[in-house]
């Protein structure tokens, strides 16, 4: 297998629909604020991501064939997002999912109608298996079935020769799927609860958050970058090699949080730019802080302002710091 300079994603595409409270968020009651509907999924995110970056994104998932679906394919491809890897499933409704964001656009709560995409069986990816095999890169997102997660990291091994799988976890309720293939992957972008999960700590409440990125590592994690949300970034590789990153105290005018749920999404696409650009650990612990920055700036998952000079040169004011 002959890899191209081309990520292929496999993942979730859904319609967001985003509901975002004026005053801090009250459960159990009504809360006044506004609504907002937007193409999205963590799989159809990073790939738009990684085409405002500049790269060449193939979206492997799965449509139905209502006005929904309709509406995310005419989405990637005004992205330009390719869809040779897409499923269409007859008489099916597309992917839903409903957020509700605090007021500085912390999330609040979720619900995920994520159906569609558990038709993504190891079969349907044979069929596109020449379409992975194309790619420098394969990001798998953890909404798809684990026995295709099984599939992929089978057929790509970390030290094979075809392209380098590299993992996001969507959640901490999704996270475990991976957790038997973390061996497979070059790189995998949990937030510390999903890394927690992943690790079995889930019930280790006082685990450092190096202690769970360690973990990570002995089971055979290429490299472990932990999100701490407001916190930064932590992210551990071969030899022990260790950074953490801060955002910085003072955001760069313009840069205000808005919506934090596609701030991840927009991490692991950054993260797996900097991989093929060559850059360092360091350099992609400052590049995803940069990404996240930017998209929790717009009230859309997926910034129009993503870029590869605009991460790039915000990069530069994030500090970062080797431990080891």
């Amino acid at each position: 297998m002959k890899a191209g300079r081309r990520v292929v994603v496999v993942g979730g595409m859904n319609i967001d629909i985003q509901g975002k409270s004026f005053l801090p968020f009250k459960s159990h009651d009504s809360n006044a604020g506004i609504l907002e509907i937007f193409p999205g999924g963590v799989g159809r995110n990073i790939a738009e991501n990684l085409a405002r970056l500049g790269l060449e994104v193939q979206l492997v998932s799965v449509l139905g064939d209502d006005v929904s679906s309709r509406a995310l394919e005419e989405s990637c491809q005004a992205a330009g997002i390719g869809l040779e890897g897409l499923v269409r499933l007859v008489g099916k409704p597309a992917a839903h999912y409903l957020c509700l964001l605090d007021a500085d656009g912390g999330l609040a709560g979720a619900v995920a109608s994520m159906g569609a995409i558990d038709s993504l069986l190891p079969d349907r990816l044979e069929a596109k298996a020449s379409l992975l095999d194309s790619a420098e890169l394969i990001i798998l997102d953890a909404n798809i079935p684990e026995s295709s997660i099984a599939w992929l990291a089978s057929r790509y091994p970390k030290d094979g020769s075809g392209p380098r799988l590299c993992f996001d976890p969507v959640c901490a309720q999704k996270a475990a799927r991976g957790r038997a293939f973390l061996g497979a992957f070059a790189f995998a972008k949990p937030n510390r609860e999903e890394a927690s999960v992943l690790a079995g700590f889930a019930n280790k409440e006082c685990a450092e958050t190096s202690e769970i990125a360690s973990a990570l590592r002995a089971m055979g994690l290429g490299e472990a970058f932990v999100t701490l949300g407001y916190e930064g970034i932590w992210a551990e590789g071969p030899g022990r090699e260790r950074w953490i990153a801060r955002i910085p105290a003072r955001r760069p005018a313009g840069l205000e949080s808005v919506n934090s749920s596609g701030a991840g999404d927009a991490a692991c696409a950054a993260i797996a730019w900097g991989m093929i650009q060559g850059a360092g650990m360091g350099e992609r612990c400052s590049l995803a802080l940069a990404a996240g920055l930017i998209a929790a700036s717009s009230s859309s998952p997926v910034n129009p302002a993503m870029g590869a000079q605009a991460i790039t040169e915000l990069s530069k004011s994030i500090e970062r710091e080797r431990i080891s």
